[in-house]
């Protein structure tokens, strides 16, 4: 039986953490031994913990790096602390992953690979694996170092498909991190400008002073919340005919949309990044360049809701067809297979 440590903790809400825990439902299903490594102390408060205990995963103490043998893997889900302990992971063992789920590279990432620290990075989106593999490269060319593309698995079963929804009022709202880069400067201007039958009320979620500082105070129909400890991602999604999300980042893989499609909420987008692998425009979403095409979208879906629903159906078969089970246990099987051959 392989035994997998990944150094951190999972949780409910935010993509590398979010991510990092329907891997481990996969991992666990394979029949892999999956431990983890917190980075902190207190872990047991998170709210993971017990069900993860429940399924079987082994909880270590904060940073036990004794408990690695030299045939473990161990692996960083964009994880900072990981790129600061990896001296003393990798004394340990060499088969040391990373997983960067930005679009850009840490400085810590590169000079880890300069020093020839990481045996394997792995990539949710091949464009950005060719985009980042030749920058890491030229700071070491060692060619037993890898770089793979993998599928990133989704449970679906966590964000069930919302058929009926509200009628006396269109839902939109928009979801990520408070992260002021999250946020398009003109996202107020959008949302105040589209138009809908009924009366718009719209949520974001993940919203603090450092959002406002860049967007303004909300109107008072659109609800914030802080993040998930006050409203959940299901009822998020239960509320949101729409994700009305334009953002100054570039994404990468973005777990927000596996949300949406499996929860039937439509995704209207900015034309770049993880988005235009994940949306084809027009029939499983909408892929924006410009103010004015978030806003024609966002009335058109409030106008066609005929349309609305057919293009949520067709978005949640991409989401099962892009982060399904079957295709992300192939994957991961490959990289399991690459890294038994790491010494």
């Amino acid at each position: 039986m392989r035994r997998l440590f990944a150094h951190g903790f999972p949780g409910k809400y935010g993509g590398a953490s979010t991510e990092l825990h329907h891997q481990i439902k996969l991992w666990l299903a394979m029949g892999i031994e999956v431990h983890l490594i917190p980075s902190y102390d207190n872990a047991t408060h998170e709210p993971l913990y017990s069900e993860l205990v429940q399924s079987g995963v082994v909880i270590h103490p904060r940073n036990e790096w004794d408990a690695i043998q030299p045939d473990d893997v161990v692996m960083g889900f964009c994880n900072s602390e990981f790129l600061e302990h990896l001296p003393e992971i990798h004394a340990r063992t060499k088969r040391t992953v990373f997983i960067n789920c930005m679009t850009w590279l840490f400085d810590k990432e590169k000079q880890r690979m300069a020093e020839g620290l990481i045996a394997l990075f792995l990539y949710q989106n091949e464009q950005v694996r060719q985009k980042n593999m030749p920058l890491l490269q030229s700071l070491n060319p060692d060619p037993r170092i890898k770089h793979l593309t993998f599928t990133p698995y989704f449970d679906a079963t966590a964000f069930p498909f919302i058929e009926n929804r509200a009628e006396d009022h269109f839902g939109c709202g928009r979801i990520s991190r408070q992260d002021a880069d999250k946020y398009a400067a003109n996202t107020l201007h959008i949302y105040e400008y589209f138009v809908a039958p009924v009366m718009k009320r719209g949520l974001f979620l993940g919203f603090d002073a450092r959002s406002e500082a860049k967007i303004g105070r909300p109107y008072s129909w659109i609800t914030t919340a802080c993040d998930s400890s006050i409203i959940s991602q299901q009822d998020f999604y239960k509320h949101c005919q729409i994700i009305l999300q334009p953002s100054d980042t570039t994404e990468n893989w973005p777990r927000v949309g596996f949300e949406a499609m499996a929860s039937g909420s439509v995704l209207i987008v900015d034309d770049r990044g993880g988005w235009q692998q994940m949306i084809e425009h027009g029939k499983t979403g909408f892929l924006c360049k410009h103010e004015r095409d978030f806003i024609y979208y966002a009335s058109k879906m409030a106008y066609e809701p005929e349309l609305r629903r057919e293009v949520a159906h067709n978005a949640h078969l991409r989401g099962l067809e892009l982060g399904g089970f079957e295709k992300a246990e192939a994957s991961w099987e490959l990289v399991f297979q690459v890294l038994d051959q790491i010494e």
